[in-house]
């Protein structure tokens, strides 16, 4: 039974990992395309998906890392417990 929670573990942290990468990475090319490269993109990307600025209302970049944190968390969880379902584990 450990290796198939091991599998549910790794399929699910790969999926997790994957949607945060992917939401990173598209914040990260709109920052881009507004002339941003490097560290600016970066801060840029991650104030985005935390709803903009503190200034402005927003969560700033603490809140981009939150919700990549969250996404990925939430897609893992699922992922992992479709392959326990999967290998009969809980039924």
């Amino acid at each position: 039974m450990n290796g198939r929670f091991g599998a549910a573990i790794a399929t699910g942290t790969a999926a997790g990992v994957a949607k945060a990468t992917a939401m990173y990475g598209g914040a990260v090319a709109a920052a881009n395309a507004t002339g941003l490269a490097g560290a600016a993109a970066t801060s840029h990307a991650l104030a985005s998906l935390g709803g903009g600025a503190l200034v402005a209302g927003g969560t700033g970049m603490v809140g981009g890392v939150m919700t990549l944190v969250a996404a990925g968390t939430g897609v893992g969880l699922v992922v992992g417990l479709g392959v326990l379902v999967g290998a009969r584990v809980f039924g």
